[in-house]
């Protein structure tokens, strides 16, 4: 029986995809070592990780992020800084951080990714046991050498707008994106593919 690679995540507006597209390039040019850069189609925020999951299985997945879904109402999100997972010199991953406009501590996001891990837990599906940092991912194994403060440094110039004119030497810096979240996504992992995700159901959010 095939087994299918699966996760349950958030897709991102157009706006923010091509926002995060220009950022990408530009620290790419920018000289930031990492292996492996992430395909624009493949943004995305992470809520569980499933994993192998077998056809029988998908349907009562799929029902209850449904049902899910519908007990949550639609939020805001909004982009904030870069940073990175692992050792600071051999970063694993590089990511953009999140937080929801009306709730600067947190708030629809994390009860969003606790009442489905509730619900998974409950139906037998694993979920993982470290804590949740809600981000985008850019990019995948930075090389050895790594150097924080210079990430710091070329993100903040990539998110700073060209000046204008010459009588404008600096410009302010581009407001970080936002979007309205109103849905829950399964995505298939297509391993050894690029673009690697692929958004197969769509759970609406807010409908009761």
């Amino acid at each position: 029986m095939k087994n299918f690679r699966l996760f349950l995540g958030l897709r991102l507006s157009e706006s923010v995809t091509e926002f995060l597209k220009c950022k990408i390039a530009n620290l790419a040019e920018a000289g930031l070592s990492f292996r492996k850069w992430t395909h624009p189609a493949d943004l995305h925020v992470t809520l569980h990780f499933i994993g192998d999951t077998s056809s029988s299985q998908m349907h009562a997945l799929g029902a209850l992020a449904a049902e899910v879904a519908a007990d949550t109402a639609p939020f805001a999100l909004a982009l904030t800084e870069a940073g990175t997972f692992g050792p600071p010199s051999t970063p694993r991953v590089l990511w953009c951080g999140l937080a929801e406009p009306a709730a600067p501590s947190g708030g629809a996001l994390a009860a969003l990714h606790a009442a489905l891990g509730a619900r998974l837990s409950a139906s037998g599906f694993a979920t993982e046991a470290r804590p949740f940092r809600a981000h985008v991912t850019l990019a995948r194994g930075g090389a050895a050498g790594f150097n924080p403060a210079a990430m710091a440094t070329a993100w903040h110039k990539v998110c700073a707008m060209p000046p204008s004119s010459a009588s404008q030497p600096e410009a302010p810096p581009l407001a970080h994106p936002s979007w309205i979240v109103d849905s829950c996504t399964l995505f298939l992992t297509h391993l050894g593919q690029r673009p690697s995700y692929e958004p197969i159901s769509n759970y609406p959010l807010g409908l009761k």
